[in-house]
């Protein structure tokens, strides 16, 4: 087990040193940049397929189990989707002029996006606090680079405010990640400091007043990352300027590792901080993020910012998920960062696809895409309504059992308010959605604007969110590995 995390951590670097030599073809970088992606799909299968849910992996330095499986099988499948899908992408975007010296760019972008998702495999697999504060900021300043790719002056601006806030939320986690250390030193003394087994096996003698403390920054600081409101001001620009396959591992692989590394931290201080504390501000948080998604929704006129404030109440149903703290609410989060992910990353792929061919990210003059682009569209018509909760999709679903829960756990409040304001979030993004579709058509028709390589990894994605989203109590292994992982969060 730890000689395939060894191999599973040492090929996306050296896939980027690879890429920035410059001895490689474009096409070359193209299929190194895939087979590498590959070699890590099938290195996370056997790690999958000899790890046990019910005995956790645990070695010096890393821990696996149920919770961090279920995240790895997440982003490992965006980064297979991702590399691809990628070098239609950056045909296109060459086409459109957006990329100077192609070569360049592209070993460029491959090296930073391998390295990417490298830090998110770190922040995964590391079983101590501190190491795995490291690695998410690691992430933060990974993606920056990401973000800025195209060097435009909005573009720059976008990263600038990713720095600057998310900054100030990871040095906040680190002040309630420092508190934590300080609660575990004046209960447990200096043994295995910020190991998370330790912390989590002694979590219920660590003072309640220290633990509330921490509680309070680390909610905030890694809630930024997250996306909650109010610390969301960066998310809508940097999804909106990066290019669209960052877009979708940001809203899909970095949402839930951030998400992923909060529930780490939550269970630690859940025994002492008190399951009515710590519900009562993750449901208010929920409700607020959702709440300041929705106007944005209704009045929004760029294609990609829309989706990045679609982010946003998820966010919010995921996080009241957690607040929730049943194991049916739970498991309906895992289900919800399953699906979100896969959707959100094609939509923001189809997104992408779209401002390339009409040269416009303003919903109003996108028009009649449903015969200029038949199938283009109708790929984005599904995505549009699995985001927005239809069935058959897994959000439907994950959606329903997290509203379920609230109501049955008598948080009335929380659960009328979020089903007014996700009614608001639908009415917004239908009327968009449908008018790019359906209005009358200003060109003729273009085919399919997506490469015939694309249109079966898109349609996998979307599959599988049904597949996985409304069947997994029928498919044994999900729902023992499903189960396990709420038994970590939930106690």
């Amino acid at each position: 087990m730890l000689k395939i995390i060894y191999a599973l951590l040492s090929l996306p670097p050296l896939c980027a040193l690879l890429a920035l030599s410059g001895r490689f073809t474009n096409t070359s970088l193209h299929w190194l940049h895939r087979l590498t992606a590959t070699g890590v799909g099938v290195l996370v299968c056997l790690l999958l397929a000899g790890f046990n849910p019910a005995r956790p992996f645990n070695s010096e330095y890393f821990y696996l189990d149920a919770l961090n499986c279920w995240v790895l099988i997440i982003i490992t499948t965006l980064y297979m989707a991702a590399t691809w899908t990628a070098r239609s992408y950056l045909v296109r975007e060459e086409k459109s002029g957006v990329l100077k010296n192609e070569q360049l760019q592209t070993g460029r972008y491959f090296a930073l996006m391998q390295m990417f998702v490298w830090t998110m495999f770190i922040v995964l697999l590391v079983k101590n606090l501190g190491l795995m504060w490291v690695a998410i900021e690691a992430t933060t300043l990974i993606s920056a680079l990401l973000i800025s790719f195209k060097f435009t002056r909005s573009a720059l601006e976008a990263t600038w405010k990713y720095i600057m806030v998310c900054t100030v939320g990871i040095c906040l986690a680190l002040l309630g990640t420092l508190i934590l250390y300080y609660a575990q030193i004046d209960a447990l003394g200096n043994d295995k400091p910020l190991s998370w087994l330790y912390l989590y096996e002694h979590a219920a003698v660590l003072d309640p007043s220290l633990t509330k403390m921490a509680l309070l920054f680390i909610l905030i600081g890694y809630g930024t990352k997250v996306g909650m409101a109010p610390m969301h001001t960066w998310l809508p620009d940097a999804y909106a300027e990066a290019p669209s396959l960052t877009s979708g591992m940001l809203s899909g692989a970095l949402c839930s590792c951030a998400l992923y590394v909060l529930l780490r931290n939550l269970v630690i201080l859940l025994p002492t901080a008190g399951v009515e504390m710590m519900s009562g501000m993750l449901l208010f948080f929920a409700v607020l993020t959702v709440a300041v998604a929705v106007p944005f929704v209704v009045v929004q006129r760029d294609v990609k910012r829309i989706l990045a404030y679609s982010s946003m109440e998820n966010i919010g149903i995921m996080v009241a998920g957690v607040g929730v703290f049943t194991a049916f609410s739970l498991k309906a989060v895992m289900l919800h960062m399953y699906s979100h992910a896969l959707i959100k990353f094609v939509l923001f792929y189809i997104a992408g696809t779209i401002i390339q061919e009409y040269q416009t990210r303003n919903l109003m003059r996108i028009h009649g895409m449903i015969k200029e682009v038949s199938h283009t569209a109708t790929l984005w018509l599904i995505s549009m309504l699995g985001i927005l909760g239809l069935p058959p999709m897994g959000l439907f679903f994950s959606k329903f059992y997290i509203l379920t829960a609230l109501f049955k756990e008598e948080h009335w409040l929380a659960g009328s308010l979020l089903i007014i304001l996700l009614a608001g979030v639908l009415i917004g993004i239908l009327y968009h959605g449908m008018r790019m579709l359906c209005d009358q058509p200003r060109r003729p028709s273009l085919g399919d604007l997506l490469d015939r390589l694309d249109t079966p990894v898109l349609a996998i994605l979307l599959l599988l969110t049904c597949f996985v989203g409304a069947g997994f109590e029928n498919i044994p292994w999900i729902n023992n590995l499903l189960n396990h992982a709420v038994l970590i969060i939930g106690r």
